[in-house]
Formats: C-alpha cells, sequence, structure tokens
C-alpha cells in the first residue's frame, strides 16, 4: 500500500511555492506603484518651477500691485494646476522617468496607466 504522505508534502509545498510568488507579485505591483506615483510627482514640481519661472518673466503692471494674498494664491494655484498636469497625461517626463527606473525590476520596461 502506498503513503499519500509524500503527496500530501510536495501538494503543500507547491501551494506554498504559488502563495510566496503572488505574495512577491503583489509586493512588485505595489512598488511600482509607488515608483508611478513618484515620477509623477517629479514631474510636478518640474512643472510648477517651470510655470513659477515663467511668470516671473512677465512683468507686473496693471492699475493694482499684486497683494501678498493674491500671490500665495497664485502660487497654490500653479501648484495644484501642474500637479493635475503631471498626474493626467503629463509631458512625458515622469513616464520617461518611470520607464528608466522600473528597467532594472522589469527588463521589458513598465508602462504606465493611462
Amino acid at each position: 500500500m502506498k503513503s499519500v504522505l509524500p503527496a500530501t508534502f510536495q501538494f503543500q509545498e507547491s501551494m506554498q511555492s504559488v502563495d510566496s510568488m503572488r505574495e512577491r507579485q503583489f509586493v512588485a505591483q505595489a512598488e511600482n506603484k509607488k515608483l508611478e506615483g513618484a515620477c509623477k510627482d517629479f514631474e510636478a514640481i518640474l512643472l510648477n518651477k517651470l510655470l513659477t519661472s515663467m511668470r516671473e518673466t512677465v512683468p507686473e503692471g496693471g492699475l493694482f500691485e499684486k497683494s501678498f494674498g493674491e500671490k500665495i494664491y497664485q502660487s497654490m494655484l500653479d501648484e495644484e494646476m501642474t500637479r493635475q498636469m503631471a498626474h493626467g497625461k503629463g509631458i512625458g517626463l515622469g513616464e520617461l522617468l518611470y520607464r528608466h527606473l522600473s528597467a532594472g525590476s522589469n527588463p521589458a520596461g513598465g508602462d504606465m496607466k493611462k
């Protein structure tokens, strides 16, 4: 009579390997999402600096000078606008950076979801 014990152990080992593989995939997906977010945030920072520099080149004019509150509001508006731009389609810098950085962990390169 054959013992079923070795088959049971093999089944348990195969299930453990499947579980560990799923766990690794879950961790890799979470890390890729974090990397994608960081790349988009970096693009947003660069876009904000670009927009701020462009605004500084425009001479202020008009009947009234900008108040301190208006300048703060303008900077907050620019920050949110550039964040929305980068987390949307962006200018492609975040996607390029993501592909470059994720190429080490994924040879085919990553694809940012639109």
